[in-house]
């Protein structure tokens, strides 16, 4: 019972390590790793309590001497299960007794399969976080800027109805098309204006149409490419990802001057178009609007005793009107705007010829303090680490976002980049690499602490060796999953490969625990390896068997935001079962190996001893 609850505290430790260092990581995806850390953590120091006292208890009272009875037949365990089972130990024992004499080659080979696992990695794929089907598309459409409401509201019908013709997977559709900022909820979500389309779309569940949410927003973008008034569209699929993040590659262009970096961000959006790996390429900054600026004379004000903010509410008030009180009829509330009429605005003489009262009561006319320019303006100037920046924004088209986020890259050398602009790459592909070295300092912290642990329990720096061997054959075991299943490696499916640290060791500890257990009682240092793995082979099949089988519905799970967390289930299943088979036949050469110096010198210092004696 000591040994086993040595092993028990040993992997419990071990588990803890791995899990705890996640409460630490900051960051955008920190909070689901410090959820996960401590809720694994605190339930898996619970179940050790319980598997230490509660379980024993059980035993004692369930588990009772019972006199054997003469049986005429075998159980049904011993004449099915357990007779295949037993020529499963005795070919892994004859096994195990080969490699022990063949450890050079074993080695060799084991380098050669991790060497390739590692070749192959580079046809492994890389995103943010797994984009999702959550049945739900969400189209902006902006036309020429100075469209009529009517022109934009006719387009807008013919996309319904494109979509009530092709896309009967279709539940839900909400339309908002030629709306002010103050037209409708559109406004608060998304960007508004009278040359803008928004339709939002609600389908049907993923279990009941036969197309993805992927297919049917492909086919959308070629519909919606051909209408000659468009210029530009963007199909978003809703909760692409994880908190609403979306899979983009962005290009982020620093600079002052409006026209250097309009024109290098309108060069690199074409660049990026006729890319095959890249879809909905937009560019933040919208596109100039005409505007009609007042340039006021201030010395002409202060002649007349006027000031800018004086001037300007007097025009507000004739052009956009003021509200001189509300009328009110069957419940309903009305403006009573009073303005100029239109054929008194509608031109700049008309403007130059408005007349503005000055505070000693007399009228002087506007052209008289001030004169109208027409005037291309940007309807909004964006700013980041406290620079002005437009972004171009691209999503990878059947293509991995660091597959894209490649060619990008390939594509801006081949640009010449003034040398008042900076660029650089952003987006989900920039928070990406951001949380991918989270994890790979998790990763080195996570195998210290194992380390530690072990080296603690064992006493030994040697042992832990031994068995962290088998941790780099379960990477191998998830890069060959990722490329069978054609998953990319997502921050999830790198969190299931770190989780993988603490349930891995957890077979090499039952194990290497059991072989020393067996040098102790006397046994030369090969049988004891043989009799450790025969012996131990059952428990270390089910520890594997009950994790797989746990995962197996995350990994094959095709529900509404399953996406996520498949990953997480292939990845956790390929490198157990890899490292299942690493720690059964190369952990035990490894033993072989380490342990030959210190059993012969062992030998020698009882030989010296005896030697004294005599």
């Amino acid at each position: 019972t000591n040994e086993v609850w040595l092993s028990v505290i040993i992997t419990t430790l071990v588990v803890v390590a791995v899990f705890f260092p996640l409460t630490l990581v900051g960051g955008m995806t920190g909070v689901l790793f410090k959820q996960l850390g401590w809720i694994v953590s605190i339930t898996v120091v619970t179940s050790t309590i319980a598997a230490i006292s509660l379980t024993p208890m059980l035993a004692s009272r369930l588990l009772k001497l019972r006199q054997k009875k003469a049986q005429t037949k075998k159980p049904f365990y011993e004449a099915t299960i357990g007779r295949y089972f037993g020529k499963f130990e005795d070919v892994y024992e004859s096994t195990l007794r080969w490699v022990l004499y063949h450890k050079v080659f074993v080695l060799i080979v084991a380098f050669l399969v991790f060497a390739s696992s590692l070749y192959l990695f580079r046809f492994v794929g890389t995103d943010f976080m797994p984009e999702t089907d959550q049945s739900r598309i969400m189209v902006s459409v902006e036309l020429q800027t100075g469209t009529r409401v009517e022109e934009t509201m006719l387009t807008a019908r013919k996309i319904e109805q494109i979509v009530q013709d092709r896309y009967p997977e279709v539940l839900v559709m909400a339309a908002s098309s030629g709306s002010d900022d103050e037209g409708s909820m559109f406004s608060v979500f998304t960007t508004t204006g009278s040359n803008i389309i928004n339709i939002m779309m609600r389908l049907k569940h993923v279990d009941e149409r036969e197309r993805s949410v992927w297919e049917i927003a492909d086919d959308l973008r070629k519909q919606i490419s051909q209408f000659p008034e468009v210029v530009t569209y963007n199909v978003d699929l809703g909760g692409a990802g994880m908190g609403g993040t979306t899979n983009t590659v962005d290009v982020e262009i620093y600079g002052y001057d409006f026209d250097v970096t309009n024109s290098l961000a309108e060069q690199i959006s074409d660049r990026l178009s006729k890319l095959e790996e890249a879809t909905d390429v937009m560019v933040s900054r919208k596109r100039d609007k005409p505007e009609l600026q007042l340039v006021l004379d201030r010395e002409k004000l202060a002649r007349h005793g006027l000031n800018t903010a004086m001037v300007s509410g007097m025009i507000r008030s004739r052009i956009s009107g003021l509200v001189a009180s509300r009328f009110k009829e069957v419940g309903e509330e009305y403006e009573i705007r009073v303005r100029l009429e239109e054929e008194y605005r509608n031109s700049i003489t008309d403007l130059e010829n408005l007349s503005i009262r000055t505070p000693m009561g007399q009228m002087v006319k506007l052209k008289e303090i001030g004169h109208v320019e027409e005037y291309w303006g940007p309807p909004a100037i964006q700013h980041k680490r406290k620079e002005r920046v437009v972004i171009v924004t691209a999503k990878p088209n059947n293509a991995s976002l660091g597959d894209l986020a490649q060619k990008i890259t390939a594509e801006l050398d081949g640009i010449e980049i003034p040398q008042e602009v900076m660029v650089n790459i952003g987006g989900a592909y920039e928070e990406q690499q951001e949380s991918f070295q989270d994890l790979a300092l998790l990763m080195l912290i996570s195998l210290i602490l194992v380390f530690i642990v072990m080296a603690s329990q064992f006493e030994s720096f040697a042992m832990p060796f031994v068995i962290m061997f088998s941790i780099p054959f379960a990477f191998t075991g998830v890069i060959y999953a990722l490329l069978i299943t054609g998953t990319t490696l997502s921050v999830v499916a790198a969190l299931g490969a770190v989780l993988l640290i603490g349930i891995v060791v957890k077979n090499g500890i039952v194990l290497v625990d059991f072989t020393n257990l067996m040098r102790d009682r006397g046994m030369k240092l090969y049988d004891a390896i043989v009799t450790a793995g025969r012996s131990r082979l059952r428990p270390v099949l089910m520890t594997a068997l009950t994790t797989m089988l746990g995962m197996l519905p995350l990994a094959l799970s095709t529900g509404e935001g399953s996406e996520i967390w498949s990953p997480m289930g292939i990845t956790v299943i390929g490198g157990l079962v890899f490292s299942t088979l690493v720690t059964m036949v190369i952990v035990p050469v490894m033993y072989g190996i380490i342990a030959r110096k210190g059993e012969r010198d062992k030998t020698q210092k009882l030989r010296r001893k005896f030697q004294f004696l005599d």
